[in-house]
């Protein structure tokens, strides 16, 4: 027999890369268990859009669970961890020194800091640069230098990534992670190997063909 999952559960496991079922499992437990979470199996997916705007904290307990559920208590601490990183909810947070995870001419960009804070809480390496020398490999992200994209900016993963598994693992692992943390971006690698995500605060700017979720 074939279970039918609403849109909503289907486009949060599809969020997080989990079969439907593990996420209606936390879906439930978490309706029983937390009088705040008020999201049901049946949500649309715009109700979940909704919800991931209005009272995301919900939106990631009810991650976090699935993927516990699922048996990936790394990933469900990763979830979190993007989350706080995401809302400055972190606990302690190192400070960010020039010349990590971008050139140190953009050190000072909001959004750049804002990415490299992200991935840098998911667990991927950040490049460490004078800005001639690649000191040691990883992640580079950069902004728009024309000014025509506002809230843009531009990651080069780390040479490791393709090696890794898990939730921000693998040639994608870059977007999983940056949308999470609520950005918009597009789906595929812009010439060049970059990828492409979008500040909350710029979604709704124009871009050509950007799904922002």
């Amino acid at each position: 027999m074939t279970t039918t999952y609403s849109p909503g559960v289907q486009h949060l496991a599809q969020q997080i890369g989990l079969d439907p079922e593990h996420v209606v499992h936390a879906l439930r437990f978490a309706s029983r268990t937390f009088a705040r979470v008020q999201v049901t199996t049946g949500m649309t997916v715009d109700q979940f859009r909704r919800l991931f705007a209005q009272d995301r904290h919900s939106i990631v307990i009810v991650a976090n669970l699935a993927m516990r559920h699922a048996g990936r208590r790394d990933d469900a601490q990763l979830l979190m961890d993007i989350y706080k990183a995401a809302v400055g909810r972190l606990p302690y947070e190192r400070p960010i020194h020039t010349g990590v995870g971008t050139l140190p001419e953009c050190h000072g960009h909001p959004h750049v800091r804002d990415a490299v804070r992200i991935l840098t809480a998911a667990g991927l390496p950040p490049i460490h640069t004078d800005g001639i020398h690649e000191l040691r490999p990883g992640f580079q992200v950069l902004p728009d230098d024309t000014g025509d994209l506002p809230g843009w900016v531009f990651i080069t993963p780390d040479p490791g990534a393709k090696g890794r598994t898990g939730f921000a693992g693998g040639d994608l692992g870059y977007l999983a992670v940056m949308r999470w943390a609520g950005w918009g971006v597009i789906p595929e690698r812009l010439p060049g190997g970059l990828y492409a995500a979008c500040h909350p605060d710029h979604r709704d700017d124009p871009f050509p063909t950007v799904p922002t979720s």
